[in-house]
């Protein structure tokens, strides 16, 4: 996917290390095995949507700083993804936007 690829991109230029994948059950299947510091994703992904993979991430990793991206302004799952502590960013987003949001989560 175009966005996946952006956003691996932009944030490998500001020196995080990136870890993608376009499928819930994946990153689910990562965050077993791997450390991670935060999770950026989609609302509407295949496999699981957005909102429940957030919930699914923080149930296995407490506190996982989570980005949820959407080009929807009022959607239920939105709701429901700040529920399970994702914040929210409507596309299109600046990088730079992410970035500072992440460097101030994760320090």
């Amino acid at each position: 996917m175009e966005i996946v690829k952006m956003l691996r991109q932009g944030f490998s230029r500001h020196g995080f290390s990136i870890d993608s994948t376009t499928s819930s059950e994946e990153a689910l299947s990562r965050a077993e095995t791997g450390h991670y510091d935060a999770a950026v994703v989609d609302l509407v992904m295949p496999g699981h949507d957005g909102a429940a993979l957030t919930a699914a991430l923080r149930k296995k990793i407490p506190g996982l700083p989570v980005v949820l991206l959407t080009g929807f302004t009022n959607s239920p799952l939105i709701t429901a993804a700040q529920r399970s502590g994702a914040t929210v960013f409507t596309k299109p987003v600046p990088i730079q936007e992410l970035v500072d949001f992440l460097r101030k989560e994760i320090g």
